[in-house]
């Protein structure tokens, strides 16, 4: 089994690391300090993109039972074990699988309207897709935060949703894509497939952003976020299956689906070694294990979207088989998905994936052969 390696520029540093990841400790603001643009500090050392090709581990990825710069710790046989009591974003997990199941079944305008109920269940997907963050973007300032509102729950303020759209991708972006398909559907406007392809599509958005999001927060919020990140992938299962993200992962590739397990293990091996109160902080851990922190947070990132590009180029290919509708269909789905890679490919390398950013906003294509070459070349490892 071999791993991506993980390539740590200057700006992937700051989108993963904004609480100091470097060689001189956090500021009083929980920021960078002296990091210079391009290096990395705690999180490892730089890596040259000559290397990508290798895809081997890097040396400070956390690998089950492997040699890695990690103690012993709960989940080195590979397996998963809770932090606390079976997490509810297992039932949130399979609300999208229900809704996607209902639509197929109906996807009559009464059938929307039963999978939107479905949807909109109290303190179900819909309440948490309509204020999720996208960590992978720098967190909105305190001097913008509404003082009546949670920390955790900035983005549902209307000013910060428009001032830090990507930063607030919830109800910025996926929530919307959400409403208005659901509403055409009701309303029997356009085709049903497409408004599916949709939800879809939003849906697996917001998965992908939630595998990372518990994983961070299991160190800045509750210690039981690390079980939210395990079953926002996986929908409670263990390595050899799974429900939402992980079915389609583990379709396209057994080393992406690995490498994401790896990823939030690493976050529940360092939780399990530094344990910490109801209300953990990055404060509870050494800079040794601070220096880890930093580093699971590249690995989980690097296989996050490792596996969200091979889904991608997947979808890709069948698009390529189709015609009519269907085809309409599946480029519906791919116009909302494949710009998420965005963010990563420009990380990886902004040159090679510029074609591609501006593949997903000229219209259904004809051609997808040069679009998947390009994946191929941006992301060669998980």
């Amino acid at each position: 089994m071999m791993w991506g390696t993980r390539v740590r520029y200057g700006t992937l540093a700051f989108a993963l690391c904004a609480w100091g990841c470097d060689d001189g400790g956090m500021d009083d603001d929980g920021g960078d300090t002296d990091g210079d643009e391009g290096m990395v500090y705690a999180c490892g050392d730089l890596v040259d993109e000559d290397d990508l090709a290798a895809c081997s581990p890097n040396a400070n990825d956390y690998q089950p039972g492997g040699d890695d710069a990690y103690e012993a710790c709960v989940t080195d046989d590979g397996t998963y074990t809770l932090v606390d009591s079976t997490p509810s974003s297992i039932a949130r997990v399979e609300a999208y699988e229900e809704v996607l199941t209902m639509l197929a079944a109906d996807p009559s305008q009464a059938g929307f309207t039963a999978a939107r109920t479905k949807y909109s269940e109290d303190e179900g997907l819909e309440s948490r897709l309509q204020r999720r963050e996208d960590l992978h973007y720098p967190e909105i300032p305190m001097s913008d935060w509404d003082p009546g509102v949670d920390s955790d729950k900035q983005c549902t303020v209307a000013s910060n949703v428009e001032k830090y759209a990507e930063r607030c991708a919830g109800p910025s972006s996926i929530a919307p894509i959400m409403n208005e398909a659901f509403a055409a559907g009701q309303n029997g406007e356009g085709e049903p497939a497409v408004h599916i392809a949709r939800i879809e599509a939003a849906g697996l958005w917001f998965l992908y952003l939630s595998v990372y999001k518990e994983a961070n927060t299991c160190f800045t919020s509750k210690a039981k976020d690390c079980d939210s990140a395990w079953a926002y992938y996986t929908g409670g299962f263990d390595r050899g299956g799974g429900i939402g993200m992980a079915a389609d992962v583990l379709a396209v590739s057994q080393e992406a689906h690995d490498a994401i397990w790896d990823g939030f293990s690493a976050f529940r091996c360092l939780r399990d070694l530094n344990p910490a109160d109801e209300s953990p902080s990055i404060g509870d851990l050494d800079m040794d294990a601070q220096g880890l922190l930093c580093s699971a947070q590249s690995q989980l990132t690097t296989a996050l979207d490792h596996g969200l590009a091979m889904v991608v180029r997947a979808r890709l290919e069948a698009f390529a088989g189709l015609e009519g509708a269907e085809a309409e269909a599946a480029w519906a789905g791919l116009e909302i998905i494949g710009p998420v890679l965005d963010r990563a490919g420009n990380e990886r390398d902004a040159a090679a994936y510029a074609s591609l950013q501006s593949f997903w906003t000229a219209g259904q294509p004809t051609d997808v052969s040069d679009a998947i070459a390009t994946l191929d070349a941006v992301f060669t490892c998980p």
